[in-house]
């Protein structure tokens, strides 16, 4: 029997405390988008309801590659016997269970959302996961939903010209999925999930990678066209410039890699996009007008990010450091 030590830290490596922060910045955004002067009261559902999807999808990530990660991450939580498959599962029920119910409390009609976004989520987790791009799309969908969920906060139904962001964020996200398979390669062919990286090699999945980094970004630099009045231009550009110029150098770090691409490669290649997920995650709250919410929130997730990277890294990855 472990001990609670052992067993809590358990959990903080399954929650991913490097990943955490980003969901609940897309649903600011978009609470922020819709109404600039909303104040903490409608703001913190906003957060705090896909902040617990997205650990719930983490819990449920688990429970469902428990069998492929005892083959290949046999120092995980679950595989090491740290957390029983059980709890785990619990976990995300719970978690779906709770965020499903504040939501709803905020705005009925995010029923609409959460249904499909809590589907894909276990979808991907249990079966999509090994069907190539459809999986990665998947698992980029409740991202999209979050941006719309965000608007629904504030008002009824989302507003309309958030549609292009939540495409931008959607195919970001499928981007980074692709790229995280990329680093599960080797593992997931012995455990004889079908990703796609697996099924088309590296070239293919370069060329889907370039392919949704273009996306995105095109999306991203269109989108104060349909946005308008909702951001100032200036205050947009400036922090995407970052972001893209971030998912530039993973991208780059990846085709320039010699072939077969190794794991440590793709691993510091997400790294990068899991710090520029951050910048995406926040920057339209500042070009809505909110520059001082922008860094309150953007400023911890980004130091406690990187932070939570060094310290789990050698955890939850030691085949990365």
């Amino acid at each position: 029997m472990h001990s609670f030590k052992v067993r809590l830290l358990a959990h903080v490596e399954a929650c991913r405390p490097d990943t955490v922060f980003y969901a609940g910045a897309i649903g600011l955004s978009g609470a922020i988008l819709t109404r600039p002067d909303a104040g903490f009261a409608v703001l913190f559902p906003a957060w705090f309801v896909p902040t617990l999807a997205w650990i719930a999808s983490l819990y449920g990530g688990d429970y469902f590659d428990r069998d492929l990660d005892g083959l290949t991450k046999p120092h995980r939580p679950i595989p090491s016997g740290r957390i029983q498959p059980v709890t785990a599962r619990n976990a995300m029920v719970f978690l779906i269970g709770a965020g499903a119910l504040f939501a709803v409390t905020v705005n009925p009609l995010t029923v609409l959302l959460s249904i499909p976004a809590a589907v894909f989520g276990i979808a991907y987790a249990r079966c999509l996961k090994g069907k190539g791009l459809w999986g990665n799309a998947s698992r980029g969908l409740p991202s999209a939903l979050t941006v719309l969920y965000g608007s629904m906060t504030v008002q009824p139904l989302p507003v309309p010209e958030l549609v292009v962001l939540s495409l931008m964020f959607w195919v970001h996200d499928s981007g980074s999925n692709l790229l995280g398979a990329l680093c599960d390669r080797d593992g997931d062919r012995r455990g004889g999930y079908l990703t796609y990286p697996v099924q088309r090699g590296d070239e293919a999945t370069v060329r889907g990678l370039t392919g949704f980094y273009v996306g995105w970004v095109a999306l991203a630099l269109a989108a104060p066209a349909v946005l308008g009045g909702r951001v100032d231009p200036v205050a947009y550009y400036l922090p995407l410039s970052v972001a893209i110029a971030l998912g530039w150098v993973s991208l780059r770090s990846v085709l320039r890699a010699p072939r077969p691409i190794s794991r440590a490669v793709s691993v510091r290649a997400h790294e990068i996009v899991v710090v520029e997920r951050i910048v995406l995650g926040t920057f339209l709250i500042a070009a809505a007008g909110r520059a001082g919410l922008a860094l309150t929130v953007g400023v911890p997730s980004l130091l406690l990010t990187v932070l939570a990277r060094r310290l789990m890294r050698r955890r939850y990855e030691p085949a990365g450091s």
